[in-house]
């Protein structure tokens, strides 16, 4: 019972030992050239901002192309025409006769 109670703590120790060489591995790498790592990191960069641009391009047509189906010009023109059929022009536009 103890032995394995032991075990199992030597074994974590081990597991968390294993887990800092790894992180300290990891800096060693990124730290041994840096000019590597900066270019590994632009590359990643500019690969990122394309599949970005790309995917909004994507998405932008379909909307272009799913708002292209119904006439828009249709439905604002009907929203204009009653909103200029409600003012009342009288008052907006004053007459000057007398000058």
């Amino acid at each position: 019972m103890k032995s394995s109670k032991k075990l199992t703590l030597e074994i974590q120790k081990l597991n968390q030992r294993l887990y800092q060489i790894s992180n300290r591995s990891r800096y060693m790498i990124y730290s041994a050239n840096p000019f590597k790592f900066a270019f590994f990191n632009f590359i990643a960069g500019v690969f990122h901002s394309l599949g970005s641009l790309f995917g909004t391009a994507i998405i932008a047509a379909f909307l272009v192309y799913f708002f292209s189906q119904f006439d828009v010009t249709r439905i604002f023109s009907q929203m204009i025409e009653t909103s200029l059929n409600q003012v009342r022009w009288e008052k907006v536009i004053t007459p000057t006769l007398g000058n």
